[in-house]
């Protein structure tokens, strides 16, 4: 549920404003942290009730390696943001690094794939309707956090 919540959010904030608020980046950074660090730390099982609602979907008992590898993948995609000027979102990095702490690496990198799969997809159907219609499609810009809701849920509930 908590991530669910972090995913709307941005997803609401990205396609509005074009930006994610940083004050729910942090609040979210420190929530999820906060819960794996319990989770591991003091041995916390928050898979029982009430609790599991709340932690839908978080990795089980994650090893250190897992947790980085999930930061590191926002990480890159912060350094391909700087890397490209921006046209990348900086947030889209900073929104990846705050899920691989909640998903791990390799839930992380699913959801970055199929996020991305259908962020194609979409310009894909974009550039052929301006082609269709004579309108140069090639500048526009897509909300990538938009794309992540339908995978985030199916790998939050799953």
């Amino acid at each position: 549920m908590s991530f669910l919540i972090y995913l709307f959010a941005a997803a609401w904030q990205d396609w509005r404003h074009q930006a994610v608020s940083g004050r729910v980046l942090l609040f979210f950074f420190a929530h999820f942290l906060a819960s794996q660090l319990c989770q591991c730390l003091c041995a916390a099982n928050l898979q029982q009730l009430p609790a599991s609602l709340w932690y839908c979907g978080m990795i089980r008992d994650p090893a250190v390696w897992q947790l980085l590898g999930g930061a590191l993948l926002g990480a890159v995609l912060m350094g391909l943001s700087r890397i490209s000027e921006g046209a990348m979102g900086m947030g889209d990095g900073i929104f990846f690094l705050i899920s691989g702490i909640y998903f791990g690496f390799w839930r992380n990198l699913l959801l970055l794939c199929a996020a991305l799969l259908l962020c194609s997809c979409a310009g894909l159907c974009l550039i052929i309707r301006g082609r269709m219609t004579g309108k140069d499609c090639r500048r526009k810009k897509l909300p990538f956090l938009i794309f992540v809701l339908v995978p985030g849920v199916i790998i939050t509930l799953a």
